[in-house]
């Protein structure tokens, strides 16, 4: 293969003339459904293959070796986007900057500034509050009747409150607008190069700017003890985030986190559903209770991709070239199918405590929300099983229908019993 000189995507495409390449776009609805069972598993041992997203040539790398080379390796796989043409396409933002999306020096600041308000402390004293809004959804599944929908009824409402209402202090109001963007995230990733942004996105990421800005003034003139206030505040040698920096993580966590946490919620329900000698042998043992947080995010993580990386210069991983520019496509959920990496991966084990799990990435960009997603969960998890000893799949044989942006795996309905 001759290598791309200057990255531009005439040069990508003649340099992957003749190459194989996966038989699904990345963006192929048809492709999301099935992915876990039919890709996953032999992705789990391949080498990095050729793919296209949204018609755009790529490298996806599956094996844990590699996906943890690429999450590593900042300096060759850099999360900065380059401008080339129809590549506006992998900005889920609307153009706000997010730590998600930042490299070097920039990116260390803004982390080493949000990282108090990701701190222990600050994750014990939100532990109350997460806990009354538990209860209060679970009080409202039991007074429903015996079935309920997992998803709609506690998982997307307990995260959305954890972080818009417990985290961040907003008014209804206020969170109303971050719902709106989190439900139009997908058409962010749809379009294809050269098409314009679907205006129900481009609306509401105005709706949350302007949110943003009222918030961040209110805060200035009232600070409190909430994360928002605490993000104001931040200094690090003198440094402190700009108005801009402050738009954009506060629009990260709410857009990106609010959908991982609760998809991954969901998926720890589902696979304790369709295991369900694993889900009595964890009301049996409720010390396993991490450690079957960490096994079923192993065994049906968020998502199938993490965000998209790009080659800073050609090179390549376990001999695939990688041309310059070109986005490298990682899947942490092929990667915790690894059996180098887990005996017996097929197998659930809620007993396992895998702790190389990659489904919330590892290196720079590591989840810096991780304590307070993982805690949200397993305290969630927790409640519902002691609450409902027969908590269970209405359906055993229940097969999810996936939704959301290019990659996610959020599980759209979950009917479950508790009678």
């Amino acid at each position: 293969m001759k290598l791309a000189r200057d990255g531009n995507l005439q040069e990508i495409e003649a340099a992957l003339e003749g190459e194989p390449f996966f038989e699904h776009d990345l963006t192929d609805d048809d492709f999301r459904q099935v992915a876990l069972r039919k890709f996953i598993p032999g992705w789990a041992v391949s080498p990095p293959i050729y793919v296209r997203r949204n018609g755009i040539a790529g490298v996806l790398c599956t094996r844990a070796a590699d996906v943890r080379e690429v999450f590593m390796d900042a300096e060759r796989f850099a999360m900065h986007r380059p401008s080339l043409p129809g590549y506006d396409v992998f900005d889920v933002f609307g153009g706000l900057e997010s730590v998600l999306q930042m490299d070097g020096e920039q990116h260390s600041r803004v982390r080493r500034l949000m990282n108090p308000a990701f701190s222990p402390k600050g994750l014990k004293e939100l532990r109350p509050a997460i806990a009354e809004i538990i209860a209060e959804r679970i009080d409202a599944i039991a007074a429903s009747g015996t079935e309920f929908d997992a998803m709609a009824d506690f998982c997307n409402v307990l995260i959305m409150r954890a972080l818009l209402d417990a985290t961040f202090a907003l008014s209804r109001e206020q969170q109303e607008a971050f719902e709106r963007m989190h439900a139009c995230i997908s058409m962010a990733t749809q379009f294809r190069p050269g098409e314009a942004r679907p205006p129900e996105f481009v609306q509401a990421v105005q709706d949350v700017r302007e949110v943003i800005s009222a918030v961040i003034e209110e805060r200035r003139k009232q600070p409190g003890e909430d994360f928002i206030s605490n993000l104001i505040t931040a200094r690090d040698e003198g440094s402190k985030l700009s108005d801009e920096e402050l738009f954009g993580q506060i629009n990260t966590i709410c857009g990106a986190a609010i959908g991982s946490t609760a998809g991954a919620l969901g998926a720890v329900l589902f696979v304790l559903g369709r295991h369900p000698d694993e889900m009595e042998r964890l009301r049996r043992e409720p010390d396993l209770l991490v450690s079957a947080v960490d096994e079923c995010t192993r065994f049906h993580g968020p998502g199938l991709f993490a965000f998209t990386r790009f080659a800073t210069r050609d090179t390549e991983v376990n001999g695939t070239k990688i041309l310059k520019d070109m986005p490298v496509f990682v899947s942490p959920q092929a990667a915790n199918f690894d059996p180098d990496e887990f005996e017996d991966p097929q197998l659930l084990d809620v007993g396992r405590d895998p702790k190389t799990i990659l489904s919330f990435g590892t290196g720079p960009h590591h989840c810096i929300g991780i304590r307070l997603a993982k805690a949200t969960m397993q305290m969630g998890l927790a409640a519902l099983i002691e609450r409902f000893p027969k908590l269970r799949l209405s359906d055993p044989d229940f097969v999810p229908h996936y939704t959301g942006s290019v990659g996610t795996m959020t599980i759209e309905r979950l009917p479950m019993r508790f009678d």
